[in-house]
């Protein structure tokens, strides 16, 4: 590890131990839609206020937290503007937004197993406590949160892999649990000689198979909807 990235002192152990609260008012941000709210120009907390329908005092401080920690610019007059990270990740309808996938994933499914972190550690936690993967995806409506903000936060990594890895010679792919296909869409639209199987729940496949469709990849692209677990893994990929 470089050292220049080891904690050092006091400030770099708190900036750790208070990491949370930068991520939940992310996610709050996010939950009242402020970065769209300010993709149509800068506006004061007065404004933001008005239109998220959230009391202005609860918007000043949601506000200054997002300043403090860069998601949002301030200027004199008090008036916020999205920093260039919030306007190209977090806005909604920008080319590489990814904030369902922050908002619905990350904060709502799996934020909150966090809080049993201890009890997993020393043993103390109930077998039946924390819900099966499995169960999860059984869950039609929680299959479908999952997948579609999942599939937005891997469409930028799918191309990021592209970049790593030289398939040109590929023809098979085994995509073991790849939801709706996003890492597949991308290896393949770079990879014309590719075809992909990706292995997944159920749920996760029909919700997949309308990405699928969406970037005419039906042809290229089959499902197998099981348990990757369980299930028997095809051989010649």
């Amino acid at each position: 590890m470089v050292e220049d990235s080891l904690a050092q002192t006091a400030e770099d152990v708190s900036r750790i131990a208070f990491g949370f609260m930068a991520s939940k008012a992310l996610f709050a941000g996010l939950h009242i839609d402020v970065f769209t709210q300010l993709s149509s120009g800068p506006k004061t907390s007065a404004q933001i206020s008005e239109e998220t329908k959230v009391p202005i005092n609860r918007v000043t401080t949601l506000m200054t937290a997002l300043n403090s920690i860069g998601l949002v610019e301030r200027d004199m007059g008090e008036i916020y503007s999205n920093s260039p990270g919030a306007e190209a990740f977090l806005s909604r309808g920008a080319k590489y937004e990814f904030g369902d996938y922050l908002r619905y994933q990350i904060d709502q499914q799996m934020y909150p197993f966090l809080g049993q972190l201890n009890e997993v550690l020393d043993g103390s936690l109930a077998p039946g406590a924390v819900d099966s993967y499995q169960h999860w995806m059984n869950d039609a409506e929680q299959a479908s949160i999952y997948c579609d903000a999942q599939h937005a936060g891997s469409l930028g990594p799918g191309q990021t892999l592209c970049r790593l890895v030289d398939l040109t010679e590929a023809e098979t792919l085994l995509d073991v649990g790849g939801g709706t296909g996003a890492m597949s869409i991308r290896l393949l639209q770079e990879f014309p000689k590719l075809v992909s199987t990706i292995i997944d729940f159920p749920n996760v496949a029909e919700i997949g198979w309308r990405f699928i469709s969406e970037a005419k990849m039906v042809d290229r692209i089959r499902y197998i909807p099981s348990n990757a677990l369980t299930t028997q893994w095809p051989k010649e990929q």
